[in-house]
């Protein structure tokens, strides 16, 4: 009969370290979901403030050296910038 209680209990044991074993890999599980919501929630956060922030900045002024003038000669387009009055 002992090794009958050896059996048992050796079977006690094994279901105990494989429970335990399903158990650390549920808990890993949960806690790396948790680890990338909170990271989904921060870049979330970082692109609606970027949103907000481009929407609250002013444009900017378009000056005449932003706009190009452009012509067709008989050699070929000439683009030719606003000239400034220095």
């Amino acid at each position: 009969m002992p090794s009958m209680l050896t059996e048992t209990g050796n079977a006690a044991l094994s279901a105990f370290v494989r429970a335990a074993g399903l158990a650390a890999l549920v808990f890993g599980a949960v806690l790396a979901f948790m680890f990338a919501a909170a990271a989904a929630v921060v870049i979330g956060l970082m692109v609606i403030g970027a949103a907000i922030a481009l929407r609250l900045a002013p444009k900017r002024a378009r000056t005449a050296s932003d706009v190009l003038d452009a012509r067709q000669t008989p050699a070929g387009w000439v683009v030719e910038t606003a000239r400034r009055k220095s």
